[in-house]
């Protein structure tokens, strides 16, 4: 039978004062009192799934609101690695969210807290995973902590993490996710522009443009972009040429609900990135 208990977990970001433009402290509201199952880790399988066991019973949990790379994708072993560094030999507290109990491989969706940390934001704080804009309790706080991360240019978004770094310069310069229409109609009229800021000219091939999912990714073929010149991606399909590429996916790939664009290198090092958030 699996034992449930109740606990208060003090979240630092949470529960941290911020200062406004008079200088006066705002105290962010606090968690409610949380209620969980007890586990132990049994196995990682990446930095955002792994198996524990709950009262003697195996079972497989998904961390909520992050997204680790996989075992073969630059910096897959390392976020494995930190997950099993702050589980491991601990009791921790699988604590639900407010939406879906289970995703589609039936695994359980949940906070993990060890010691009164939340795993969860701990992985995103160090770099070992990119934020899901899902809707869950803590979005906003893990919407912040991971562009916190990626803007510090720490763990998965370090340069040279996977071989050579990237050369600098090239930049996200913007992003078309909402175009007018019922979303699916119009692919082409969503897009993503990639700017070279940089000094030399930079060869896109092999090079990756995905969002903050596992399953939305655009290879790129033979293409070059010189020095102040650009790329348009577009998300439907057509015949490259100029400064204009076709992802030609199925599905429309950037999230209007929030989303993360990431350009990374033929070494899967993070050239650049760029998030935004439901309705920004």
């Amino acid at each position: 039978m699996i034992r449930a208990i109740a606990a208060t977990i003090s979240l630092t970001i949470v529960l941290a004062s911020c200062h406004g433009s008079s200088g006066t402290p705002t105290a962010k509201p606090a968690p409610p009192d949380l209620t969980g199952e007890e586990a132990s880790l049994v196995r990682a399988y990446d930095g955002d799934s792994m198996k524990v066991d709950v009262d003697g019973v195996s079972v497989d949990v998904r961390l909520i609101g992050i997204n680790a790379p996989e075992g073969d994708e630059c910096f897959g072993d390392e976020a494995r690695d930190a997950l099993v560094s702050l589980v491991d030999g601990r009791t921790v507290l699988l604590v639900a969210g407010a939406g879906s109990d289970r995703d589609r491989y039936g695994r359980l969706l949940r906070y993990v807290f060890a010691g009164g940390d939340n795993v969860n934001e701990r992985m995103l704080a160090g770099g070992y995973a990119v934020t899901l804009q899902t809707d869950h309790p803590l979005a906003a706080a893990f919407y912040e902590t991971g562009t916190g991360a990626s803007e510090r240019r720490v763990g998965m978004w370090a340069a040279g993490v996977c071989g050579p770094p990237p050369p600098d310069g090239m930049t996200i310069a913007g992003v078309e996710y909402d175009p007018a229409g019922p979303d699916g109609e119009r692919m082409n009229d969503e897009y993503v522009v990639i700017v070279n800021h940089g000094a030399g000219t930079v060869d896109l091939d092999g090079w990756i443009l995905r969002d903050e999912s596992s399953h939305n990714r655009y290879r790129f073929g033979r293409h070059t972009v010189e020095p102040g010149g650009a790329v348009t991606v577009r998300s439907g399909c057509g015949s490259d040429g100029g400064d204009t590429v076709f992802w030609c996916s199925d599905a429309p790939v950037w999230s209007n609900g929030g989303d993360t664009v990431i350009l990374q290198d033929r070494s899967g090092n993070v050239a650049t990135s760029r998030s935004y958030p439901k309705g920004g």
